[in-house]
């Protein structure tokens, strides 16, 4: 019934059936005319990139050794809005506190290995992570790509690097500043603080107790986790209390492989340790402080309680470090997910889509765009 009567009236407009007699139309008001002096604005000028490259730059991101970059910084190169569940995904490249490129951006995360959490320690190695696609697919219900992540380990300084194949599960910090890895084909590799193997367990020492041809994986085991620097083997076990089985520990000192405990094991306590936070008088608490990976000097983010929002880098004794310092998103490995993040006495912030690197002293020594889907 509506429409029709929508219609109809329509129908009367289009046949005259409203007054034959119109109604003259109001004369307009003059208008005071406005005139802009545009020689006298501004015009806008983006901040200019702020960069050099490094004389070991290679554009297909292999990272060269060196013994002249000083810490490794990382920077987002790209910032890609998608479908997925995880979220945005951004790439990260590496570059020197004095502002030089080293690698384009081409890792998916980059990370220092965390020693002991509670203390907020690092071993003395970069784990660079650089994605591969091995396959695309495509159906009624979206597209989607198959491949695995290859592992470069490095100093920090980037004085070794080494390549590694695909590693099960995130590499695991062993006293005597050394890292260990499990390797896609069942073997365990154990590095030292330059790099060098110091240990390996060939997948054919644990096929005893795993079986021929295992691999390593999430669902069921085989698993392979590091307590006290000693490694145990655990899979799905119906008979265990938990339904976790260990089936036989690995030494990295003597590289045994044994049914049992090495001699002297103890199996360490942990303690709750409640989450940190610190108060400062105009802002609101700030939770999960983070260390300078480098300098290990503790920073914090608080949120200003004058209603702005606005986000400032504090230090512990609740100085301003820098106002306003904020990242728009949060980025895989970087600190814990922190935004932002200060490395090596550089503090990380993004400002009107540009990556920056801040020294402590307030001078910018690194800006670069950051590439969007939209670029």
């Amino acid at each position: 019934m509506k429409r029709l009567s929508i219609s109809l009236l329509a129908l009367c407009l289009l046949t005259g059936c409203a007054s034959s007699t119109p109604t003259p139309a109001p004369e307009p008001e003059p208008v005071s005319p406005v005139y802009t002096d545009w020689s006298k604005l501004t015009p806008y000028e983006p901040e200019d990139e702020q960069y050099t490259y490094a004389d070991t730059y290679r554009e297909d991101g292999t990272l060269q050794p060196s013994g002249d970059y000083g810490f490794l910084l990382p920077y987002i190169g790209s910032y890609l809005e998608t479908d997925s569940y995880m979220g945005p995904l951004t790439t990260l490249g590496l570059a020197t506190p004095d502002g030089r490129l080293v690698t384009p951006p081409v890792y998916a995360e980059i990370e220092m290995v965390r020693k002991d959490w509670r203390e907020r320690t690092y071993s003395p190695f970069l784990l660079l992570y650089r994605g591969e696609v091995t396959a695309r697919h495509e159906d009624e219900w979206g597209s989607w790509a198959e491949g695995d992540f290859h592992l470069t380990v490095a100093a920090p300084d980037g004085s070794w690097v080494r390549e590694l194949p695909p590693c099960y599960g995130t590499p695991q910090p062993l006293g005597g500043d050394r890292l260990a890895l499990a390797l896609m084909d069942g073997s365990v590799l154990i590095l030292d603080a330059e790099g060098n193997t110091a240990m390996t367990f060939p997948a054919s020492a644990l096929e005893p107790y795993l079986g021929e041809g295992f691999t390593w994986q999430w669902d069921g085991g085989p698993s392979l986790d590091w307590l006290a620097d000693v490694g145990q083997v655990w899979k799905y076990d119906e008979n265990a209390p938990d339904g976790d089985g260990i089936v036989c520990w690995l030494d990295p000192d003597t590289g045994a492989v044994t049914a049992d405990p090495p001699p002297g094991y103890v199996e360490p306590e942990y303690e709750f340790q409640p989450e940190a936070s610190w108060s400062f008088l105009g802002y609101e608490s700030c939770w999960d402080p983070f260390a300078d990976p480098v300098t290990g000097k503790l920073y914090c983010q608080g949120t200003r309680t004058d209603s702005s929002g606005i986000r400032d880098l504090l230090d512990e004794e609740g100085t301003v470090v820098r106002e306003g310092c904020e990242l728009p998103y949060p980025v895989i490995g970087i600190g814990s997910w922190c935004a932002p993040w200060v490395w090596a006495g550089r503090i990380a912030c993004a400002e009107d889509g540009v990556f920056c690197y801040y020294d402590l002293n307030g001078n910018c020594v690194f800006r670069r765009t950051i590439q969007t889907n939209l670029d």
